[in-house]
C-alpha cells in the first residue's frame, strides 16, 4: 500500500496535472494561447487532463492486479496499438511537457518577465525540440525491438546522412507545409478573416498533426528497411550460434577436398 501511494502520488502530479499543464504551457510558449484563444486552450488542456486521469485509474487497477498475481490489462494488446498508446502519452508528457516545464518554471521562479519573455520562449522551444529528437529515437528503439528482438540497428554514416537529408526535407515540406497549406489557402480563398482566424488555425494545426503522424510512420518504414538490409548483409544468427550469410552459407571453416 505504501508503495502504491508513493508511485501514484507522483503519477497524479507528473502525468495527470502534468498532461493538462503540458498543453496549457506549450500552447502559450508557441504563441498559440493568447487572450482570444484562452478558453479554447483551457478546454483542450482540461480534456487532456481527464484522459490522463482515466489512464491513471487504469494503471492503478493494473498495479492492484499484479499485486494479486493477475495479468495486467496491457497483456495481449496488439504491439502496434501499444506503440500508439505509449508514444501518444510520451508526446504530451515529454515533448510538450518538456517545453511547457521550462516555460512554466521560469515564470514560477520570476525569471520570465515581459523583458525576458522571448528569451525564455526560445529556451523552452529548444528543450521541446531536444525532447522531440529523443522521442523519435525512443520510437526507433521500440520498433526495432518489436520486429527484430535482441538485435541492434547498425547503419552506416552514409545511411544516417541520407536519413536526415530525406526527413529534414519531409518535416519542412510535408509536416510544416501541410499545416501552412491550409493556413495559406484559406486566406487566398478569403475564408480566413479576423472572425474565422482561430477556426482555421485549429484546422491547420490538426492537418499538421496528421502529417506528423505520417512522418513518424515513414521514418519507421525507413528504419525497418535499413534493418532488413543489415540482417541480409551481415547474416542471420542461428540458434546453434553459427552465422548464415545472405547466400545460405553457415560460415563453417570446414574445407571440402577437390576430387
Amino acid at each position: 500500500v505504501i508503495r502504491l501511494i508513493q508511485v501514484f502520488l507522483a503519477k497524479i502530479v507528473l502525468e495527470v496535472f502534468g498532461g493538462a499543464g503540458a498543453i496549457w504551457g506549450f500552447s502559450e510558449a508557441c504563441t498559440l494561447r493568447h487572450h482570444e484563444t484562452q478558453e479554447f486552450w483551457r478546454f483542450w488542456a482540461l480534456s487532456t487532463g481527464v484522459v490522463f486521469f482515466v489512464r491513471f485509474i487504469m494503471q492503478m487497477i493494473d498495479f492492484a492486479k499484479e499485486i494479486g498475481g493477475h495479468a495486467p490489462s496491457t497483456v495481449g494488446i496488439d504491439p502496434m496499438t501499444r506503440f500508439y498508446q505509449i508514444f501518444a502519452a510520451k508526446l504530451v508528457l515529454e515533448v510538450f511537457g518538456g517545453a511547457g516545464a521550462i516555460w512554466g518554471f521560469s515564470e514560477v521562479m520570476t525569471y520570465r518577465r515581459p523583458e525576458t519573455q522571448e528569451f525564455w520562449r526560445f529556451v523552452a522551444l529548444t528543450f521541446g525540440f531536444i525532447f522531440y529528437i529523443r522521442f523519435l529515437l525512443q520510437m526507433k528503439d521500440y520498433v526495432i525491438e518489436l520486429y527484430f528482438p535482441g538485435m541492434k540497428l547498425r547503419m552506416t554514416r552514409v545511411q544516417w546522412i541520407r536519413l536526415f537529408e530525406i526527413f529534414a526535407a519531409k518535416l519542412v515540406l510535408e509536416v510544416f507545409g501541410g499545416a501552412g497549406a491550409i493556413w495559406g489557402f484559406s486566406e487566398a480563398l478569403t475564408l480566413r478573416r479576423h472572425e474565422t482566424q482561430e477556426f482555421w488555425r485549429f484546422n491547420a494545426l490538426a492537418v499538421g498533426f496528421v502529417f506528423s503522424i505520417r512522418f513518424t510512420l515513414q521514418i519507421k518504414d525507413y528504419l525497418l528497411e535499413a534493418m532488413e538490409k543489415s540482417v541480409s548483409d551481415d547474416g542471420l544468427q542461428r540458434k546453434d550460434g553459427s552465422e548464415k550469410d545472405a547466400y545460405g552459407s553457415t560460415g563453417s571453416t570446414e574445407v571440402t577436398p577437390l576430387v
